[in-house]
């Protein structure tokens, strides 16, 4: 008897060992099955304000759905610090998809690694030209500068009606295309670009530069960069009394600018990506952005949450295989903020940029012909 109770009692220990190893085999699956998304991002620095409009917009589109992992790393707006943090995501994150960069440089240093490595690299903000035909793994559903600078030399010719136009330029990717693209445009309308200048990101001093524009007597000035360099140069601008009308790029646009140029941003205009407010897509975006973050959503809040459905959306209907997710992006057509969303053959898409305005503090649409 003792001898069966013994059995009974051992064959009980390994049957709840049994079941606690298939509880540990069945986590361990699951953990497995996890989708992990790299995302390279400014969370800090001069781009903040993009980094956290990725992050939110990013954030919203995988809201409930348990099955990704979303990792977020830092960048700095540094092409450096984000090569090495890609590298970290492909080779011990083992990611199949990278989120980033918003500027465009930092995004064209990554480029060749996610291309070596055939990663999906997928872009909301960054606008470069040259990003172009970069990679068949490179992404975006922002338009590029080409469209946008035709949109701006547009608008300041015939909106506008200035002829003469000056052109104070980041001296990076994003600057230099941009302003190419304007300049060209400008031209080709028979407007003339009467000063050209330079500076280098995180210059404060620009008086030098605006003093020449002032002598030139143009009505208006190109000033394509980002927010942190173009705040103070609407600052200095006003301080020296230079009566123009100023506009920008997209890297412009934020509540920053503002903040930073204070009253010599009124009357400030720049490009920005279009969004169709009456879109029924937008609507139901802009009703779960507010829910979730009690304020209103901007531009790149609502491309960073299209790019994440986007890459929810071929992920769950490819898997987690960057050649399977590839082939659904270049065959598919997307529901998204504009109507429908078609990749080109080179990753891109065909969008319009709209114009906006700074008045009484508030960046406002404005209509162009």
């Amino acid at each position: 008897m003792k001898k069966v109770k013994i059995l009974i009692a051992f064959s009980a220990i390994l049957f709840a060992l049994a079941g606690c190893n298939s509880c540990n085999q069945q986590t361990a699956t699951t953990k497995q099955e996890k989708i992990k998304i790299g995302v390279v991002a400014p969370l800090t620095g001069d781009g903040a304000t993009y980094g956290a409009s990725m992050k939110r917009g990013f954030d919203l589109a995988f809201e409930g759905d348990s099955s990704y992992e979303l990792l977020y790393q830092d960048s700095k707006f540094d092409g450096k610090l984000a090569v090495t943090i890609e590298e970290k995501y492909i080779s011990i994150d083992k990611v199949k998809v990278i989120y980033g960069e918003a500027a465009s440089g930092v995004s064209l240093a990554m480029v060749p690694i996610s291309d070596k490595n055939k990663v999906i690299q997928f872009s909301s903000i960054s606008s470069s030209d040259d990003l172009q035909k970069s990679s068949d793994y490179f992404f975006r559903n922002v338009p590029r500068n080409s469209i946008q600078g035709k949109t701006a030399a547009e608008f300041v010719f015939n909106n506008l009606q200035i002829s003469s136009a000056a052109i104070l330029k980041d001296n990076d990717d994003y600057g230099l295309n941009l302003s190419k693209s304007f300049s060209s445009v400008y031209q080709s309308l028979g407007g003339k670009i009467s000063s050209d200048e330079t500076y280098n990101s995180g210059d404060k001093d620009f008086k030098s530069q605006l003093g020449k524009i002032k002598s030139s007597g143009v009505k208006a000035v190109f000033i394509p960069g980002n927010y942190a360099e173009s705040a103070i140069i609407l600052k200095q601008a006003k301080e020296l009394g230079l009566k123009a009308t100023f506009i920008g790029g997209d890297g412009s646009y934020s509540p920053k600018l503002v903040e930073g140029a204070g009253k010599g941003s009124e009357g400030f205009c720049c490009t920005i990506m279009g969004v169709d407010t009456s879109n029924a897509y937008y609507m139901e975006f802009q009703k779960k952005f507010v829910a979730k973050y009690n304020q209103q959503p901007d531009v790149y809040d609502a491309y960073a949450y299209e790019a994440g459905m986007i890459l929810k959306e071929a992920i769950s209907k490819a898997g987690n295989d960057a050649e399977k997710i590839k082939k659904y992006l270049y065959e598919t057509t997307f529901t998204s903020l504009t109507g429908d969303l078609k990749f080109d053959s080179d990753g891109e898409v065909l969008r319009n940029y709209n114009v906006v305005k700074v008045e009484d503090g508030l960046f406002v649409n404005v209509s162009t012909k």
